[in-house]
């Protein structure tokens, strides 16, 4: 069983098991960039590029889909000015951010974070995926099962 804990100002508990609680709790070393009482960035120790910034929240939620409203509007507010931040202090041409939500999307640390890409028009890197159109009333499927999806949700957040 793992040891939950919580930093001061965060309601959210911390499994002390997980990479970046560690380093949330102060028991790992970062390059921190900038702090709150529910949220912590710093800087990627394996960086796809210089100022390669990593945001989290401080409560162990494994994915994007697991974060209470409240954390994640904090997070979305953050986000932005990070970006800005990122992009002024690096000079880059551009900003990728990501989130990868479980193994099969590529998450190797299952505490959700902000992967914030500091981007060069000359850097090489660009969007890898190949386009699979929709064919046929594909598309209009997807959409109706999203939306009455969405409405679901919206109506069990009220």
């Amino acid at each position: 069983m793992t040891e939950a804990l919580s930093t001061p100002g965060s309601p959210y508990p911390l499994d002390r098991s997980n990479l970046f609680a560690r380093i949330i709790l102060g028991e790992l070393p970062a390059a921190k960039v900038w702090e709150s009482d529910l949220a912590l960035a710093f800087l990627d120790i394996n960086p796809a590029a210089p100022g390669h910034t990593l945001l989290v929240p401080k409560g162990s939620f494994a994915s994007l889909m697991d974060l209470p409203d409240d954390l994640s509007a904090h997070l979305g507010r953050v986000l932005p000015r990070l970006c800005r931040a990122v992009k002024e202090t690096t000079g880059a041409d551009g900003i990728n951010v990501i989130v990868n939500n479980g193994a099969a999307a590529g998450q190797v640390i299952f505490h959700v974070h902000y992967h914030i890409i500091p981007r060069f028009v000359q850097d090489g890197y660009r969007w890898p995926f190949a386009a699979h159109p929709y064919q046929g009333d594909a598309m209009e499927k997807m959409r109706a099962a999203l939306a009455d999806r969405l409405a679901r949700e919206t109506e069990s957040a009220v």
